[in-house]
């Protein structure tokens, strides 16, 4: 497939072929990228090149990639979604995957961690004075860069090969991104981002399936590394990381991997300032950040025992740089 980048034009993707024509290159399969063309649409002009349904070869932690993006499309497939992601739907559409076989029946949680995310990038999209960049750690099919439109940035995306592979497969191409195939615990991936950057670094729905002195140490090397910096990241409580570990049946089709680190909601700050350098800015649990969307859950928050017992946890911090604290 041949891809070009026209700039300015509105080329409707069935014009693709004409396009082709113009240029010589003889073949049917040509993506034509419009600038401003929605994600949706370019997804879609992706599957017309290439309609065969895509299914996907992963085990393990890897497929866990597909229990977000399945959730994400539910929730934006309502009347008044909590997040606006054509693309996952799109996504799901096009994957040969039995989801709700697989991981049961679908909820909003993936998309209020999605939404919370995407709200702090805005902001720090909206702050940073330097070339905003973004570190995406274990990112799987996370559609957030179209989400956020066509701001001007770099965009890193760190997965392990199998999911950068699919990422490549699935996801439209866009300049301002960079596929790094290794393990968040492969600190190579640091010498991909700028030396003078002050990224925002998310790992959404990755700390759990590390021990706890992965975490540690993961969070040790990005505080000494960047100054600054911003991160994102959820927890499951110690409950739920143990029934994970003795084997976890989802659904009679889906067993969860085992995910080792679990930490309640309050002892998270306490955890943060063990690491040099980072302090929290918010812990919340999904019931926090839009009640709206979770009346019951919400109400149960606010009993302490229960918060701090089986709450999940979404997690703000931020990198101090000593030279400047």
């Amino acid at each position: 497939m041949i891809i070009i980048l026209i700039k300015g034009r509105n080329l409707l993707p069935s014009q693709a072929n004409s396009v082709g024509s113009a240029v010589g290159t003889g073949t049917p399969a040509l993506l034509v990228i419009v600038q401003g063309l929605t994600p949706g649409a370019l997804l879609m002009a992706m599957a017309e090149s290439n309609p065969a349904p895509i299914a996907p070869l992963l085990n393990g932690v890897p497929e866990t990639m597909l229990w977000p993006l399945y959730n994400r499309a539910f929730a934006a497939s309502q009347s008044n979604p909590i997040l606006h992601d054509p693309l996952s739907i799109e996504l799901t559409e096009r994957i040969d995957y039995d989801f709700e076989a697989r991981f049961g029946k679908a909820s909003i949680m993936h998309a209020i961690r999605a939404r919370r995310c995407d709200e702090l990038v805005t902001d720090y999209l909206r702050l940073e004075t330097r070339k905003p960049t973004v570190v995406a750690l274990g990112e799987g099919l996370d559609s957030q860069l179209w989400r956020l439109g066509d701001a001007p940035l770099q965009w890193i995306s760190v997965d392990v090969p199998e999911a950068i592979a699919l990422r490549d497969q699935l996801l439209p191409p866009d300049p301002r991104v960079q596929h790094i195939a290794c393990s968040a615990m492969d600190f190579s991936w640091m010498d991909h981002v700028p030396a003078t950057s002050r990224p925002f670094i998310s790992a959404s729905g990755l700390l759990m399936y590390f021990s706890n002195a992965d975490v540690a140490a993961l969070l040790e090397a990005i505080a000494a590394r960047f100054p600054d910096a911003q991160l994102f990241f959820d927890t499951i409580p110690p409950g739920f990381s143990r029934r994970t570990m003795q084997g976890m049946q989802l659904t009679q089709h889906y067993t969860t991997p085992p995910m080792p680190w679990g930490i309640t909601i309050g002892d998270i700050p306490r955890f943060l300032r063990s690491v040099q350098g980072l302090l929290p800015v918010s812990v919340q649990t999904y019931a926090d950040p839009y009640p709206q969307y979770t009346k019951f859950y919400k109400a149960l928050s606010l009993i302490p025992p229960l918060r701090n017992r089986l709450a999940p946890a979404l997690v703000h911090a931020r990198v101090v740089d000593p030279h400047t604290a």
